[in-house]
Parts: C-alpha cells; sequence; structure tokens
C-alpha cells in the first residue's frame, strides 16, 4: 500500500481521511487481478488516499472511474 499522502494536496496525514477506491476500468480490472495471486502485494490502482479536507468530496464521486472522478475533484 502507499502511505497516506492526500491525490489532491499532495499532504502527508496521520488522522482524518481516508482510502477512496473507484469505480474499477478495464486496465483497474487487469492490473487489479494480479491481487489475487498468492504473494502479489501492492496497491490498487483505483484506489488513493485524501485528507480530511478532500475525503468527503472524493467519497462523493467514487461511483466514478479515477479518471471521471479526478475531473471533478
Amino acid at each position: 500500500m502507499k502511505p497516506p499522502i492526500c491525490a489532491i494536496c499532495n499532504s502527508r496525514f496521520f488522522e482524518g481521511g481516508g482510502l477512496i477506491y473507484f469505480k474499477e476500468d478495464l486496465e483497474d480490472e487487469k492490473f487489479n487481478k494480479r491481487f489475487e495471486r498468492e504473494g502479489f502485494v501492492g496497491h490498487p490502482s483505483n484506489a488513493f488516499w485524501f485528507c480530511a479536507t478532500h475525503y468527503a468530496k472524493a467519497k462523493e464521486v467514487s461511483h466514478l472511474t479515477k479518471k471521471e472522478a479526478f475531473l471533478s475533484l
């Protein structure tokens, strides 16, 4: 997993905020399939950290793909 650094303002945080999973697109589905293999570790390609300031807005658009969501943030 990536450390908690906000995908919007690039600030590192330890309290508040959280990890948001956006709807997978075809590229994400292919990449995230790797997690089904034993021993594979990493960070899902459709998951991003958001600080407390940006978390609520990101959560509102989590039903979108990451590309669609970041265009609206």
